[in-house]
């Protein structure tokens, strides 16, 4: 059974006067970036899932930690991407990886 990666990423905490359609290109900056940074989807959703059971305090082996670092490297460079452009102080990209 194929099973079809979900990733949901919304500008949170962003101010009032962003336009929804800078809003909305930030969105698809941060996730074209973060896609780019992965070989396929389950390499990314793998990073994902060992990088949050790392952060609710799992504890990993030394190769896991690498892939749960891909994720963190992978975030920060989308982060980059989707605020180009835009100038927020406080807002954050929140991400969602189900399938």
């Amino acid at each position: 059974m194929d099973t079809h990666l979900t990733i949901d990423v919304r500008l949170q905490d962003c101010p009032a006067d962003l336009s929804p359609d800078l809003k909305s290109k930030a969105e698809q900056r941060f996730l074209r970036e973060l896609l780019k940074s992965f070989s396929d989807e389950k390499a990314l959703q793998q990073a994902y899932k060992l990088f949050s059971d790392a952060s609710e305090g799992g504890v990993l082996t030394k190769t896991e930690e690498k892939v749960a670092t891909t994720w963190t490297k992978a975030f920060d460079k989308a982060r980059q991407a989707g605020f180009r452009d835009i100038a927020v102080d406080e807002a954050y990209f929140d991400v969602r990886v189900t399938n």
